[in-house]
């Protein structure tokens, strides 16, 4: 298995191998991020050096080619580096990387909920947020390139755990949740939709007090650090809240969806009353 979803890695019949130094990782990484398309050397010199490549860069990209090859090669792994003009392919089953798998097990949730299949939406979510070995994707890695790369993998990362908790509310879980809840606010306190989560799960958990205190708190913070009051969805859970109103209650009929948008295919929103609806992202950059 080759992952990406936390320092990189290659792991075969539960041992780990060295993968070289940071030059081949990188090489590794940017390959691995563009599994199974071509990568123009230009694009791996850029990802090892920045903006100021020595004039030996292409022959270096060379040799931690090679040197990854004979890593494969000893690993007994399936993957291969093909020279493909004009860089280098990485050939690689989407059940051996990570970030792959942490794809399809997404789409899978979301199919399931789709289906109001809340439950094994849920569960399958946890299987894929599973995979990530801390927060950072590519944590051992310094490139400018690559910090791109793992800034939109950290961002599929937290839309997936913020989809799973809407799906627990959905499914009444509000106590278990208040806890990661907190932690997801001080982390992205300027993300009002965690807000809105966590709010809902403390009202449902007979904690009114606490819930308005939390929207208080995102005023607060959000007229300090952008000058713009609370968009009209929290504001609206906030009367809701004061109010006590019905609506707030867990649903009986379980997860409701509707379109995003009309005209063709679309993605899907799921509510969760007295909170609206989550967007619903594509994952992997796909970019070269």
């Amino acid at each position: 298995m080759l992952r990406l979803l936390g320092p990189i890695s290659l792991t075969s019949d539960g041992r780990e191998h060295d993968l070289g130094g940071p030059r081949q990782r990188v090489v590794l990484a940017m390959l691995a991020l563009n599994a199974n398309r071509v990568v123009p050397v230009e694009r791996l010199i850029d990802a090892v050096w920045n903006t100021t490549p020595p004039t030996t860069a292409r022959t270096q990209v060379q040799i931690c080619v090679s040197a990854l090859r004979k890593i494969f090669l000893d690993a007994k792994v399936a993957l291969r580096i093909r020279t493909r003009r004009p860089g280098y392919q990485l050939e690689v089953d989407p059940d051996d990387l990570d970030t792959e798998r942490f794809t399809s097990l997404v789409e899978t949730a979301r199919r399931h909920a789709r289906a109001s299949r809340t439950s094994a939406a849920v569960a399958t979510l946890r299987m894929a947020l599973n995979l990530w070995r801390g927060n950072r994707a590519l944590a051992d890695l310094h490139s400018e390139l690559l910090r791109r790369f793992a800034d939109q993998l950290e961002h599929t990362r937290l839309t997936a755990v913020v989809e799973r908790v809407q799906l627990d509310l959905a499914l009444g879980r509000h106590e278990e949740v208040v806890g990661e809840l907190t932690v997801l606010v001080e982390e992205h306190p300027l993300w009002e939709r965690l807000y809105e989560f966590l709010m809902l799960a403390l009202y449902r958990s007979g904690r009114q007090a606490e819930a308005l205190k939390v929207c208080r708190r995102a005023r607060a913070i959000l007229v300090a650090e952008l000058g713009i009051e609370p968009g009209m969805r929290l504001q609206r859970l906030e009367a809701s809240i004061l109010n006590r109103e019905p609506e707030l209650e867990l649903p009986t009929a379980g997860l409701e969806r509707f379109p995003v948008s009309a005209g063709g295919p679309a993605p899907q929103e799921w509510w969760v009353p007295g909170v609206g609806a989550a967007p619903v992202v594509d994952l992997l950059p796909r970019g070269a």
